[in-house]
């Protein structure tokens, strides 16, 4: 009978027998991968069911207000850490770790202050850069942000180290869905473009929250962790990490964004807005695959890296190959309908968006690939490999930016050049990744 609850109980019980025997077959990496997909697809899936809400209820304009805001909150949220973040899995002891921990909650909080300052100096002269005076109100959140992101980076790190990804898995669900509430709560009283900048702020504040429980930060091995001769013992010992990481993920963080900033300085808010959207449609599968696979994939490298070398080697060609797979699938539904799937979905208004979805497809595809493995240098501790790539990328794709204004070039010609150099610097990545990992074969990692 229909809506018999005998019935209902034995299908959800025939869910869960189907999940659990799923997770059983599954090695505990693939089994993290798994549980972070999880909560990962249920955020990505509600961002994007709700993204032609917020393109009905944002401009273009708008939009663009929203992606210069956005790329300097990953830019110093993205270093605010001073990338301590980075090294908590890699100790064997958990009160090191706390150590990390503590010294890059530090370092946020330091960067918090001298971001406020500076937006209380130049805030002003940079949104006349712009040419958008309703940007200064909202470059306040940008310190506020930033420091969010920079606690959710530390807490994030404890969480992988603790192999809790079903923790994870839940925070990504809770960060898209306090995000895209915020969102279209304030674009129904009419913030504009503050009201998709609070959104993000609500979103980073809500995943830091969800990863406090569980995270030890209160034990005996954290408060150890937090003496001071325990933290200049750590610092020295992981002193790579904010000596070489830091500039090497702010080239890395500039190398994604700065390109968008210049794209808005010279073409326009409007051109910035079309662009916002289209990123932040094409990130839903690097979130949704990309991210999760990499938050494991560090995990479970500098676990096997230790004892079995060859194994590690074997970890990457599996995950570049699942990885290939999975990119090509959107790469390949850009190319061929972007323009046409953006107007329908979005209004026609976001048309061009589509058509930059189209340029940007295969750069997509490398990135998905590339980024995830390319933890690789972390763990085996090449900062300066990572550097130099770093360094390599933001030269190639500012230039190819600022060469194609310099020669009148249209808006969506520039973004087909930055596509192409984009994925050139991707594959150069995933080679020196290779490269690095096999070479592990044949002697002891890097100390």
């Amino acid at each position: 009978m229909p809506g018999d609850p005998g019935e209902a109980e034995g299908t959800t019980s025939a869910a869960r027998r189907l999940r659990e025997r799923v997770l059983a077959r599954l090695s505990p990496s693939g089994r993290g991968v798994f549980t972070i997909l999880g909560g990962t697809a249920g955020g990505q899936a509600l961002a994007l069911a709700v993204a032609p809400v917020l393109s009905r209820l944002y401009s273009p304009s708008d939009f663009g207000v929203f992606t210069i805001l956005s790329s300097l909150v990953a830019v110093v949220g993205t270093v605010s850490t001073l990338r301590f973040d980075l090294a908590i899995p890699l100790p064997k002891r958990e009160r090191d770790a706390q150590g990390l921990v503590a010294l890059g909650l530090i370092s946020t909080a330091v960067t918090f202050g001298l971001t406020s300052a500076i937006v209380g100096l130049g805030g002003a002269d940079f949104a006349r850069a712009f040419g958008q005076s309703s940007l200064m109100p909202w470059l306040w959140f940008v310190p506020m942000t930033s420091c969010l992101m920079g606690v959710y980076l530390v807490l994030n790190q404890l969480a992988i180290r603790h192999r809790r990804y079903k923790a994870i898995g839940r925070r990504n669900l809770l960060q898209s869905a306090a995000m895209v509430a915020t969102q279209v709560l304030a674009g129904l009283v009419g913030m504009r473009a503050g009201g998709l900048v609070l959104g993000l702020g609500v979103g980073q504040a809500t995943s830091a929250l969800s990863l406090v429980g569980g995270s030890g930060l209160f034990s005996a091995d954290a408060k150890e962790g937090r003496h001071r001769d325990r933290l200049r013992a750590v610092a020295r010992r992981y002193r790579r990490f904010p000596l070489i990481l830091t500039a090497s993920g702010l080239l890395n963080v500039l190398g994604l964004h700065l390109p968008v900033l210049l794209i808005a300085y010279w073409y326009g808010s409007s051109v910035a807005g079309w662009t916002g959207l289209t990123q932040r449609v094409l990130s839903l599968p690097v979130m949704l695959v990309g991210t999760a696979i990499a938050q494991v994939y560090i995990g479970e490298l500098s676990r096997v890296v230790r004892d079995d070398p060859v194994g590690a080697a074997r970890l990457f060609r599996v995950t570049s190959r699942r990885l290939l797979i999975v990119a090509a699938v959107p790469a390949i539904v850009l190319l061929v309908a972007g323009p046409q799937l953006f107007a329908l979905v979005f209004g026609a208004e976001w048309r061009t968006s589509g058509q930059y979805a189209q340029a940007l497809a295969v750069s997509l595809a490398a990135q998905l690939v590339a980024v995830p493995v390319s933890q690789t240098l972390v763990v085996l501790e090449r900062q300066a490999t990572q550097l130099a790539w770093d360094i390599g990328r933001l030269a190639l794709l500012t230039g190819t930016v600022t060469v194609c204004h310099a020669l009148g070039a249209s808006a969506l010609t520039a973004l087909w050049a930055f596509a192409a150099s984009s994925a050139a610097a991707y594959a150069v990545s995933w080679i020196l990744s290779r490269h690095v990992i096999n070479a592990a074969r044949s002697g002891p990692r890097r100390t």
